[in-house]
């Protein structure tokens, strides 16, 4: 495998090893007389690192590469690794958030929103094996915590109360408590259509007590400090 390089100052991590890596401009891609491929899928939440490890591709590995996208494309490289010289070329796409094992795992810092999509890890092996593995991440974000308003925090019976679930996510569910367990919906007490806002028309004497909203998506929730309802006599 022959590659043209110029000396970057960027620094890859391999394997405990710190190596100065060197600007890839291109490499030949040895003819593979064996090519299999395979989809895999990791999640993480925002802000946090992420581990890309494909199982079993140590073993008799001659070098890999990573691609940004569902392709192998030279201009979509963030990394090529060479096991027989120990070297370790950055492309194109590489972040400076990446870390590169000689297993062929890759770990990215700090991830955002827009770290989701596909990678894909190109490995080849002894005897003309090729393998192709897209691995799809999808990066969470982590729901901000919400607080509860209400109209009035001390109200009348035969009066009207209403709660708005605050919160500056988008595309959440919202769930409701009362007295800590889930609240239940009746003719009485009505949601919104988002289940932001929560009404109470009219206010019974046993509606009184603690009210909490939770905020979730499919990787994290947040509930609502507690908010005491109170009736007011007279």
């Amino acid at each position: 495998v022959g590659a043209e390089t110029m000396e970057s100052s960027s620094l890859l991590l391999c394997k405990g090893l710190l190596l100065t890596a060197s600007l890839l401009t291109f490499w030949d891609s040895p003819a593979a007389a064996l090519l299999t491929t395979k989809e895999m899928r990791f999640s993480a939440a925002e802000g946090a690192k992420v581990l890309l490890h494909v199982p079993d591709q140590e073993e008799d590995l001659v070098s890999f590469s990573w691609y940004k996208g569902k392709d192998v494309n030279e201009n979509l490289t963030i990394a090529h690794y060479e096991k027989s010289s120990d070297s370790l070329q950055i492309g194109k796409k590489v972040s400076g958030r990446e870390e590169i094992y000689k297993d062929s795992s890759m770990m990215l810092w700090a991830i955002t929103q827009k770290d989701t999509g596909f990678y894909t890890l190109q490995t080849f092996k002894a005897h003309d094996q090729q393998e192709i593995t897209y691995v799809h991440l999808q990066v969470y974000k982590i729901v901000t915590k919400p607080y509860l308003k209400l109209n009035h925090t001390r109200v009348k019976r035969k009066s009207a109360s209403i709660f708005t679930c605050v919160s500056p996510d988008t595309g959440v569910d919202i769930s409701w408590f009362f007295n800590y367990k889930p609240l239940n919906v009746t003719e009485r007490v009505t949601l919104s259509a988002e289940n932001r806002r929560l009404t109470i028309s009219p206010v019974w004497k046993a509606d009184a007590g603690i009210y909490q909203c939770e905020v979730s998506n499919s990787f994290s929730s947040k509930k609502t400090n507690p908010l005491l309802m109170v009736l007011a006599y007279g």
